[in-house]
């Protein structure tokens, strides 16, 4: 029970770490130019780096106790303070949140700026929604919340319905 509790700790505070970047994150659609087997191949080369690194001797397998020197190693990264426990704010002000919001906004501000100036205009921004918009319907003056419901369950799974040509690139 001892070595479960700091486990079940480190994934609610992974867990409150990733809550607190998706608070400032953007939602966003995959890359047009990204299939669905290209973000399985992504998610699998991100899943494959975090086994290698949790498996500190190579030998194939994540002991419990690669394991808990990766959780120790976590939440020292997280708790900035180093009095043992971690707050909203030190998660918000933690260097991997900032990078994480980072890449977000820089990700935002590609999709968005058709114009290449580095900015967003309004006019970008409506030009990328409303192509969205027409994806969604199918070109349609309207759409249901089914076709939106379906849209956004893509989005999470990475594999939303495209078709060639399709304007816009993920924010993440």
């Amino acid at each position: 029970m001892r070595t479960l509790v700091p486990t079940l700790l480190a994934g609610a505070v992974s867990g409150a770490c990733l809550l607190a970047t998706a608070g400032t994150a953007l939602a966003a659609d995959p890359p047009a130019t990204a299939s669905p087997s290209a973000m399985t191949g992504h998610r699998a080369e991100a899943r494959q780096h975090f086994f290698d690194t949790l498996d500190a001797n190579h030998d194939g397998v994540v002991s419990r106790a690669e394991y808990q020197a990766w959780v120790d190693s976590r939440f020292a990264g997280l708790d900035s303070n180093g009095d043992g426990s971690v707050d909203a704010t030190e998660i918000e002000s933690s260097p991997k949140t900032a990078e994480r919001v980072q890449k977000r906004a820089e990700a935002f501000v590609k999709r968005y700026d058709q114009s290449g100036t580095g900015k967003v205009s309004r006019r970008d921004f409506e030009a990328t929604e409303m192509a969205r918009f027409d994806r969604i319907g199918g070109g349609a003056d309207s759409v249901t919340e089914e076709q939106l419901a379906a849209h956004r369950h893509g989005m999470k799974h990475g594999h939303a319905p495209r078709q060639d040509g399709d304007a816009g690139t993920d924010g993440g």
